[in-house]
């Protein structure tokens, strides 16, 4: 069954069966992840995103699944941070990082939807048990 994917650096959107295994808009590899059509249809301009926190979560465990870096353990600090991403998609209108400041112009704010591009960020790449902004991911031990 096809489906859509996001690119979590680039935000490319892919459909199909399976995420290509490296972008071929940043050339990234293992950088998808699945997300609802209407998400893909905002992120194209068109719609608003219907997925419940259930979901959500399912496809981040999915997403970090054969990555060097896993969902957070800590299940009270995970769901606090799902509370943020899904507020900031009814305020905002897109699962943005609830760590992030978001300015308010789309293509600069892309680079914000959760999952971010937090393997670049310092709060990741330099420390021994590297964490994303918010900690939602953590460095595979």
């Amino acid at each position: 069954m096809k489906k859509f994917w996001r690119c979590h650096v680039c935000n490319d959107v892919h459909y199909g069966v399976n995420p290509p295994e490296v972008c071929p808009t940043c050339l990234v590899k293992k950088a998808y992840m699945e997300i609802s059509s209407e998400e893909a249809k905002k992120i194209s301009g068109r719609s608003e995103s219907t997925v419940d926190k259930v979901d959500f979560r399912k496809a981040i465990e999915k997403f970090s699944e054969g990555n060097q870096f896993q969902v957070n353990p800590d299940k009270k600090r995970v769901e606090t941070l799902l509370e943020g991403i899904f507020n900031c998609e009814k305020n905002h209108g897109m699962k943005y990082c609830p760590c992030r400041l978001i300015t308010k112009n789309f293509e600069d704010d892309l680079k914000l939807v959760c999952p971010c591009n937090f393997r670049i960020h310092e709060t990741y790449k330099n420390k021994e048990d590297g964490e994303c902004w918010c900690g939602l991911f953590i460095r595979r031990q």
